[in-house]
């Protein structure tokens, strides 16, 4: 069947994503919001306390949803967590601003992949829709004003975030999402990203191709994917290469 849509993935496949421990997004997060806590903590701790702090419970919480059935975290109770444990009951209201000070610098530190936003427009005037879904802990808002930034979200036709949903990848859920609001079936989709497991073998088991962004952290096992490219501005070949194999079969 022709492709007519293609499904992209975020961080490392569109744009650049700093990890939630140990990065300068983290500690910058940590900065912005230590001078206002740290009157209210019962225990003396650093802005580099703070953010290893806040880091590792923001992946743990990830992982355990990745060993579990894929719920999206819930940011606002784990930061209520993690200042229980430094003895301060922070208010709700309070966490509501907490967040977004400590989210920016990750998004602000986002950048594109090169050839993201030419690959995205080349789609459009093909005629090809274009989604993006993505697993988040917080900020749509956030997001979607750094990827306007980037001339990235003009591209795009649809966007899935797991904040929306509730779900993340690899929950069936989020394709399906994309499928939905594209209005086309996943066998006229393609799938396009950097994890194996997620942007690959997941798609494909409902029934849609994968091209793998090839990473050099993965260890690739399963079902090959429908193509492997080295950067986005192989991607296009790639689609025309899948279609040219459907006319011949």
């Amino acid at each position: 069947m022709p492709i007519r849509g293609v499904v992209f993935d975020l961080g490392q496949t569109l744009v650049t994503q700093e990890p939630l421990v140990g990065s300068p997004s983290n500690h910058f997060g940590a900065a912005a919001i230590g001078s206002l806590v740290r009157p209210f903590l019962g225990a003396e701790i650093t802005d580099e306390q703070l953010a290893e702090t806040l880091g590792e419970a923001l992946q743990e919480s990830l992982v355990e949803a990745y060993q579990g059935e894929c719920a999206t975290p819930d940011a606002h109770r784990i930061f209520r967590e993690v200042f229980d444990g430094l003895d301060w009951e922070a208010p709700s209201d309070v966490i509501d601003v907490l967040l977004p000070a400590y989210f920016k610098p990750h998004f602000d530190a986002m950048q594109a992949v090169p050839q993201a936003a030419k690959v995205l427009q080349l789609l459009r005037e093909a005629g090809v829709r274009t989604a993006m879904i993505t697993n988040l802990l917080y900020g749509d808002d956030l997001l979607i004003k750094r990827l306007g930034v980037l001339e990235i979200i003009q591209r795009l036709d649809v966007v899935v975030v797991s904040t929306e949903s509730g779900w993340l990848k690899p929950h069936p859920a989020m394709y399906r999402a994309a499928a939905d609001r594209l209005e086309l079936p996943f066998e006229e989709l393609v799938m396009v990203g950097d994890d194996w497991n997620i942007d690959v073998r997941s798609p494909q088991r409902l029934g849609m191709r994968a091209i793998w962004l090839k990473s050099a952290d993965a260890r690739p096992e399963g079902e090959a994917p429908a193509a492997i490219i080295e950067g986005l501005g192989d991607l296009i070949p790639a689609i025309g290469g899948l279609e040219a194999s459907d006319r011949v079969a």
